[in-house]
């Protein structure tokens, strides 16, 4: 029963690191490679995870090879791509990280080929899991060759990373995905020495060692974009400081949201739910075909007064779309005219 609980969490993991992988690359449009690369590390965990988890459940010792061929992808994958991370922040020139990531690519290749063969490991079916044991021949010393000489790379290049940051938020950053990868080392222990537990349940640690690693780079990537200037990290400063009229509204024409010159100049109440049609003297006609533009993702503008002093103004008003293409707010700036301007000029 245990190598059910044991495989469900792999499967469990497998889906939660390609969630959290997808919505990060949904979400974090500003983050640049790394987006790219949270969502790559996901897919390897993904394939980690459920290539594994796939393999205990299997009953069909058989067949048993092609999961486990999936989880052994992933994890050649997983270290590949880490490498290739690590390059690309130490900004490599192109024709150097061609030949490092290539060298290793290669590397993986044989590794599948050689230790991914059916014939490399003996599959056993216990009562309701299934395993396999190590054969201790040389395709199994040249898999765990590959990952000390990969994990050595991955050392160096991480020690490399953490001199070139200046700042301690920077540093802190690099040291905690270093960090996180010698949970890797460890949990590889039980199969390399063939240790009691890892006899019927081989996969499970260095698995979860992966889902570990990868989730602690989610996070510190998560809370290292926190403090980065992007527009997303500096935009609400920018939206109080500026001393022109802010507005957002929701598609009925309720105010969401607004900045402090907003509350000044169109004498907004404090705690009050405030709408288009109480802020300013248009009609009903022109609110109506104001939010049917806005439903439509058309953005315009309106000339009107404001209500609480009847100074003319005019409504540049855009719409903000949701991540499926939908329109869910629109965000005006309101342009206060200066009459005794207007008049002089008239003249």
């Amino acid at each position: 029963m245990l190598g059910i609980v044991l495989n469900l969490i792999l499967i469990s993991l497998a889906v939660l690191a390609l969630a959290a992988g997808t919505s990060f690359y949904v979400q974090e449009k500003e983050a640049g490679y790394v987006r790219g690369y949270t969502h790559l590390f996901s897919i390897a965990v993904f394939f980690i995870c459920a290539g594994y988890g796939i393999m205990g459940f299997l009953p069909y010792v058989k067949y048993a090879f092609i999961p486990r061929l999936v989880g052994l992808y992933g994890i050649d994958v997983f270290l590949l791509i880490e490498l290739s991370f690590l390059t690309m922040e130490l900004k490599r020139k192109p024709g150097i990280r061609g030949v490092i990531i290539g060298i290793f690519t290669l590397y993986v290749l044989l590794d599948l080929l050689i230790f991914g063969r059916p014939s490399a490991l003996n599959y056993v079916r216990y009562d309701f899991h299934t395993a396999y044991e190590n054969k201790m021949t040389g395709a199994f010393f040249f898999h765990y060759s590959f990952v000390i000489v990969i994990c050595l790379a991955l050392l160096y290049h991480g020690i490399k990373w953490y001199k070139s940051q200046k700042n301690k938020r920077d540093r802190i950053f690099v040291l905690e995905i270093i960090l996180a990868n010698f949970v890797l080392l460890f949990a590889a222990l039980p199969d390399m020495f063939n240790l009691p537990f890892a006899k019927k349940y081989p996969t499970f640690f260095y698995s979860l060692a992966f889902s570990i690693i990868y989730f602690s780079y989610w996070m510190a990537i998560r809370y290292h974009l926190a403090f980065t200037p992007t527009v997303k990290n500096v935009s609400q400063e920018i939206f109080y400081s500026i001393d022109v009229p802010v507005l957002i509204f929701d598609l009925e024409g309720a105010v969401s949201l607004f900045n402090p010159a907003a509350e000044e100049k169109c004498a907004i109440k404090d705690g009050r739910k405030a709408t288009i049609r109480d802020l300013f003297t248009l009609s009903d006609v022109e609110i109506l075909r104001l939010l049917a533009k806005a439903k439509k993702g058309s953005p315009g503008k309106i000339e009107t007064k404001i209500k609480s002093d009847q100074k003319p103004c005019s409504i540049h008003y855009t719409i903000r779309m949701d991540y499926t293409g939908e329109p869910f707010c629109i965000i005006g700036t309101v342009v206060v005219k200066d009459i005794q301007n207007s008049e002089e000029t008239e003249k």
